[in-house]
């Protein structure tokens, strides 16, 4: 049974990698890629630091999103112990996207401390998730009301953000009613995060002076519907499916496809470098400890490999 779901495992990999791969190659076929090079080469190395510096400040914030969500279980984590359990799963959300990933870990370690039900811990995490998608699912709407381009139904996007709120308080009633007496902080935390996040790719966008003035609402557009694009797992971390929708989507919308594929591999390489901290958590151990009890990576996986 044990062969059955590691082969199982490996297939899904190998089609995400092809997938990722086929995606890469028809980018590559349609556009000189030495423009994206030629982006690249010539940007500014401050506001790249700065992009870099908001992202990593973002996810202390996710952090202490997904804690708040904990303690309404309740579930209580020292702040710090929580910020570093969040970058160890950065790491590996980022490193391993074809295995179990952060999340497995959270959940591994978090069920070796604390008596709540797997299920629980579960609801929470998700929650998190969702909690994002759906702040960024209201800026694609909020931003699609005024790019240049006319789109269907144009003029009722704004009208469907308070569905978008309602949706996400109708899902953590349903996943468990518990989380709902946050419900209002997990989706201040969102929107901040989301618009640290918004001033993160404007440093980008100004990194490879792109076209703010006509196009910046268009290019923000891109950037939050590839993060929606990314988060579906049929591709490897997103790869391939995040330069699909700027290359496709610049088309559409007028903007430079080589500045629009340039700020992609810019934000790649800005959430690249904000998880590589949580490389330490993985190679010392006792990184993490909560009760005095401490935890490694290596317990993690055998237990994780064990359920």
């Amino acid at each position: 049974m044990l062969a059955l779901k590691n082969s199982g495992r490996h297939l899904k990999l190998i089609i995400k990698i092809l997938i990722s791969g086929v995606a890469i190659y028809f980018i590559a076929s349609k556009m000189d890629l030495s423009l994206v090079l030629k982006e690249l080469a010539a940007i500014h190395p401050l506001f790249l630091i700065t992009a870099v510096s908001l992202y990593m400040l973002s996810q202390i914030i996710s952090s202490q999103r997904l804690n708040t969500l904990f303690k309404a279980l309740p579930l209580q984590i020292p702040f710090l112990s929580n910020v570093k359990l969040y970058w160890l799963g950065m790491f590996y959300n980022f490193f391993l996207p074809g295995g179990v990933g952060g999340d497995g870990y959270k959940v591994v370690f978090l069920r070796r401390h604390f008596s709540n039900p797997v299920k629980n811990i579960l609801s929470a995490i998700i929650s998190d998730r969702v909690s994002g998608l759906m702040v960024i699912g209201c800026f694609v709407l909020a931003l699609s009301y005024f790019v240049a381009q006319q789109l269907p139904f144009q003029e009722w996007f704004f009208l469907m953000i308070p569905f978008g709120l309602l949706g996400f308080y109708l899902f953590m009633k349903i996943i468990n009613h518990q989380l709902t007496r946050v419900f209002w902080q997990v989706s201040g935390f969102s929107l901040l995060i989301q618009g640290i996040q918004v001033v993160a790719v404007i440093c980008l966008l100004f990194a490879i002076d792109a076209d703010m003035e006509q196009y910046g609402t268009e290019y923000l557009l891109l950037f939050f519907l590839s993060t929606i694009a990314s988060a579906i797992p049929i591709t490897l971390g997103g790869i391939g499916a995040r330069e699909m929708v700027f290359y496709s989507g610049s088309l559409y919308l007028g903007t430079d496809p080589g500045q629009a594929l340039a700020l992609s591999i810019l934000f790649y390489l800005t959430t690249l470098i904000s998880s590589l901290p949580g490389l330490y958590f993985v190679v010392t151990p006792n990184a993490i400890q909560i009760k005095n009890q401490s935890f490694t990576s290596e317990t993690a996986s055998t237990e994780l490999h064990r359920a």
